[in-house]
């Protein structure tokens, strides 16, 4: 059978003012199909023909380590250049986005695609986010990943105790390190596991006590960290007063891809009590941790995906500063 569209020239898209509709419904169809693979969920739109509109899309999840919850989230889809570009390691988020994700009395999770690579980036916005421009790492582009970012933003407003309140650690000065090292390394060892509501569930392994005792490291700050391990669970079950991502690596292996970021937690409302002066002085507890997370390379085209991603997030470091 002979082909009626062979003869005819290839279409090219265009981008320009007139194209604006048809590429920006495009954009939110794109947009909602592959954040919903990704997180592995389920979705419906909002009044995504309506120019401006507060919430093109809602999607929700389960929860990735609060058994029996769904991570509910209110999205807004951009593309073009207005409202974002690419940059060598990630994507730029203009003011003009930013500002009409502000406009909402909730959290929003902004989505810019970027039309020419046909790739998609997302941001995390608060209502009291500032409105002016800001760069986001690679670790923002959608993959299956974003699932485990996307409930990391949204515990920011968890209920609960945050920052370490409640906690007062005694600062022991008189013991050897010898002699307390065997009973807070039974310590660490009896905690295993520990929920923490920003990040899910850290691993206590070999890599965290070996990095905190090992010989380089001042006596001050080994001692600073042994006051600070019999506490980790009452700690590390609340949220923290600061949240950063402080470096990021990804790879790939075996058709797998591999993202690997460090945490640094702060818990600013820790209280050291000085057996020698009575008195409780403020301090900041510093909690590194190790994420890595692996999911097929192809995973836009996988049916089996779930099953797939995998996940650890192990203790590096814990220890306290004095609060200045």
């Amino acid at each position: 059978m002979l082909s009626l569209l062979l003869s005819k020239p290839l279409p090219a898209a265009l981008q320009g003012r007139q194209q604006n509709p048809i590429n920006g419904s495009d954009s939110e169809s794109y947009a909602m199909a592959k954040i919903i693979l990704a997180c592995r969920g389920e979705g419906h739109w909002g009044s995504r023909e309506e120019d401006n509109s507060k919430i093109d899309m809602a999607f929700s999840a389960k929860h990735p380590w609060y058994e029996g919850e769904r991570l509910v989230i209110l999205s807004q889809v951009k593309s073009g250049p207005t409202y974002g570009e690419p940059l060598k390691s990630g994507f730029k988020l203009k003011g003009v986005a930013k500002k009409e994700a502000i406009k909402t009395s909730h959290e929003i999770c902004l989505a810019w695609v970027d039309r020419d690579a046909n790739e998609i980036y997302w941001a995390y916005v608060h209502p009291t986010t500032t409105t002016r421009p800001q760069e986001y790492g690679a670790y923002h582009r959608v993959t299956p990943a974003m699932i485990y970012d996307l409930a990391r933003c949204a515990n920011h407003k968890r209920a609960g105790n945050t920052g370490g309140r409640g906690i007062i650690i005694s600062q022991r000065t008189g013991a050897s390190l010898a002699a307390r090292r065997k009973l807070v390394h039974a310590a660490y060892l009896a905690f295993g596991r520990i929920l923490c509501p920003s990040i899910g569930e850290i691993e206590l392994t070999r890599l965290g006590w070996r990095h905190m005792l090992r010989k380089s490291r001042q006596r001050s700050n080994k001692a600073a960290s042994m006051n600070l391990i019999p506490h980790l669970k009452k700690l590390l079950s609340q949220s923290p007063s600061q949240h950063a991502i402080t470096e990021h690596r990804t790879f790939c292996s075996n058709g797998y891809a591999y993202r690997v970021c460090e945490h640094l937690m702060k818990y600013d409302q820790v209280k050291v009590l000085d057996a020698s002066k009575s008195s409780a002085l403020d301090a900041v507890a510093h909690i590194r941790v190790v994420e890595e997370i692996r999911y097929p390379e192809n995973w836009e085209c996988n049916v089996m995906l779930s099953q797939l991603v995998e996940r650890r997030v192990v203790l590096r470091s814990a220890y306290l500063k004095n609060k200045m």
